[in-house]
């Protein structure tokens, strides 16, 4: 049984969740980096709540890596709020430069490729604020590895147009969508989980997010395993919470509408088992962005084969709206940065029941 866990605010050198035992007092982030501070989706359970284990997804007789979606690949999407494409993308020199892109920018050496003992070890302020703002930050068992700026970390070409842009990758979207897909400027980086300490408690961090993509994928950039840190999630979540935002894609829920957020989010917790996204290089998961989510758990350390897990997160929307910036608490120029999608004033108040509200399907 994994120790419980309470969905809650990202610290200051943090981008994972961590726990929040009370309330936070007030409504104020601390410091630019911890956007998650104050939100809705930060509120805490009433009661502590401990989410089940993941398992591993799995396929179905229509599972393919064709462009086009079929039946049951649509039904299974609306229902469950994601749909894997095994073998979607072959660009393995694409790739093999990612993984090389993130341990060519361990700061200090503190992390060493070769040397599986340095990935079960927290760097703790070795890792400086300086190195996150660098390369991003480290902070329980993950290093999401991104920077600001137009020739930041996650704007390189072999990110952006090789991965995000691949056309196959675009023609699912718009195959969900059913309209000109706004081109993808840069990824949220590159995104490591390592393994943790075998005699260390399994811990998932589940999240929402609120960054106004119609729709986001993880790219494989290298064979994963299952139990192995694969990206879950927590089918039907994106159903279950749609009614508690103000809009359908924006970062907002009003005050009476956060508690029942949170129970909401807590009951998805106790009672749906999460799965875990594994597989091969190449392989995407296609995901609503509503869905309670949360990097894996990589148990690798505990087989003769450790492994730091790497994915390439990637954010999609319909293109010629009016993209405006959440200056509070993102996508923009102050918070949430990272994400190449933005908020738009053709969002619609959400309903019970239009959560697809545009979309082909």
């Amino acid at each position: 049984m994994a120790e419980v866990v309470e969905p809650s605010a990202r610290g200051t050198r943090s981008s994972a969740p961590a726990e929040l035992p009370t309330r936070p007092q007030g409504r104020a982030r601390t410091t630019p980096g911890d956007y998650h501070a104050g939100h809705a989706t930060a509120t805490p359970p009433r009661k502590p709540v401990t989410p089940r284990m993941p398992v591993a997804i799995e396929d179905h007789d229509w599972t393919n890596s064709n462009t086009a979606l079929n039946a049951g690949e649509i039904a299974h999407f609306r229902k469950h709020g994601y749909l894997v494409k095994r073998g979607l993308i072959d660009e393995p020199e694409a790739f093999r430069l990612a993984v090389d892109h993130l341990w060519q920018h361990v700061p200090k050496g503190l992390l060493d490729r070769d040397d599986p003992a340095t990935w079960l070890s927290d760097p703790g302020e070795a890792w400086t604020d300086e190195d996150a703002r660098r390369v991003g930050m480290l902070s329980h068992g993950g290093w999401k590895m991104r920077s600001r700026g137009e020739g930041g970390i996650g704007t390189e070409p072999f990110l952006v147009q090789r991965i995000a842009n691949h056309p196959n990758i675009l023609r699912v979207v718009r195959a969900f969508l059913g309209k000109p897909i706004k081109p993808v400027g840069r990824v949220r980086g590159i995104y490591a989980v390592f393994p943790k300490k075998p005699d260390a408690p399994p811990k998932l961090g589940p999240h929402a997010d609120y960054h106004a993509a119609h729709i986001s994928t993880m790219v494989l950039v290298h064979d994963t395993p299952p139990r192995c840190g694969g990206f879950t999630i927590w089918p039907g979540s994106h159903r279950i919470l749609h009614p508690h935002w103000d809009t359908v894609h924006g970062a907002k829920i009003a005050e009476e509408k956060r508690e029942g957020f949170a129970d909401a989010r807590d009951a998805v917790l106790r009672d749906i088992t999460p799965v875990e996204f594994s597989g091969k290089a190449g392989d995407v998961i296609f995901w609503h962005g509503r869905m309670l989510h949360s990097a894996g758990i990589n148990h690798s350390a505990e087989t003769a084969n450790p492994m730091v897990r790497l994915i390439v997160p990637c954010d999609y929307q319909i293109d010629g709206q009016t993209y405006v910036d959440d200056m509070e608490f993102g996508p923009g120029p102050n918070v949430q940065w990272w994400v190449d999608t933005r908020n738009f004033a053709e969002d619609e108040r959400t309903t019970p029941d239009n959560i697809f509200h545009g979309w082909a399907i």
